[in-house]
């Protein structure tokens, strides 16, 4: 009895041992998806799964990033405009202070003239005003009229 169980252990235990290259294992059919898988087999299976997922987890992510692509080519163009704005901007600028300083060159110009002209008509009338007295009255009458006929001139175009 006792080697009839030690038999039927060291039956079992080969029986389950060499399972997979035993001949009457369905190899095909319904009954295949039973069978053993080799390491072989197996790493074949997870590097086709590895490919498959790396293929699909690519295809999801520029699905779902396409969004923020299309909102950053955005945001590019909108800087790409507000750069051009700010460029044409500086050169308005840029010709503004260049006619303001011509402006200012011109005016500083004719500032000095109309100063150099008063100083000299303050002269004229002090030289009058000393020798009113000396003067003919037929030049202090020329005098008179010249001086409003160039304030007179001065009116017209202002008006």
């Amino acid at each position: 009895m006792k080697r009839l169980f030690l038999s039927s252990i060291l039956f079992s235990t080969l029986f389950f041992v060499s399972c997979s290259t035993m001949s009457f294992i369905p190899t095909e059919g319904g009954a295949s998806k039973f069978n053993l898988a080799t390491v072989d087999y197996v790493q074949s299976q997870q590097s086709e799964m590895i490919v498959g997922l790396s293929e699909h987890v690519t295809t999801v992510l520029d699905s779902l990033l396409a969004e923020d692509r299309a909102s950053l080519e955005a945001f590019t163009s909108q800087l790409a405009a507000l750069d051009s704005a700010i460029m044409d901007f500086s050169a308005r600028m840029d010709t503004s202070e260049l006619d303001m300083e011509k402006s200012l060159a011109l005016m500083s110009k004719q500032l000095t003239t109309v100063k150099t002209n008063a100083s000299s008509t303050r002269m004229v009338i002090r030289r009058v005003n000393d020798n009113i007295d000396k003067l003919p009255l037929k030049a202090l009458e020329a005098f008179n009229e010249a001086i409003n006929a160039y304030l007179n001139k001065d009116e017209t175009p202002t008006e």
